[in-house]
């Protein structure tokens, strides 16, 4: 198809009318899919913490451990939560600009701040847990391997997400190029 054939199809295209409520109830929280999803994950999130962190103390023997681990745990799952609402207000808001190209290139400025954040606050996570749950255990060689695949396996969750958050800065910065 021609750029012209494009160009006069275009124009024929009846846009459909919205009225000033329609695309206000549009843009509410509560009518968008995709935040329904992140609010819902949101939720279950901080109520699965709060019974953990509800529970820790008698069912993991912190009671056992000292104070600076206990909090070592809880501020490392704060953090967590912390995050995630972070990430909910991200993309509750993604426009910040007079224009679209503006928008985009403070969006993208606020997902890489987001993603270091991402990284930092999974790594920190995994610290308080691991820190936690192997205080005071009394190491063998079936343990340090248990122990190390354990590891082995968070650090693949946190290559897997500095992927994650270059692939969506990637496609942001192209789309940001795109606009010059």
């Amino acid at each position: 198809m021609e750029l012209t054939d494009l160009k006069n199809t275009w124009g024929i295209v009846k846009t459909p009318v919205k009225s000033a409520e329609d695309i206000q109830l549009m843009l509410l929280q509560n009518k968008h899919p995709v935040l329904k999803k992140i609010r819902r994950q949101l939720t279950v999130e901080i109520i699965g913490w709060s019974i953990f962190l509800l529970c820790y103390y008698t069912m993991f023997d912190g009671h056992y451990k000292p104070v600076w681990i206990n909090i070592a745990l809880i501020v490392s799952v704060l953090l967590s939560l912390i995050h995630n609402f972070m990430g909910f207000r991200l993309a509750k808001y993604p426009l910040n600009g007079a224009t679209i190209k503006q928008s985009l290139k403070n969006y993208l400025h606020k997902v890489k701040i987001y993603a270091a954040i991402s990284i930092i606050c999974r790594a920190l996570f995994i610290v308080g847990l691991l820190v936690f749950f192997t205080y005071d255990l009394s190491f063998n060689s079936k343990k340090y391997i248990s122990l190390a695949l354990i590891i082995l396996i968070f650090l693949i969750q946190l290559f897997m997400l500095y992927r994650l958050w270059a692939t969506r800065r990637k496609n942001l910065e192209a789309a940001v190029t795109a606009f010059n």
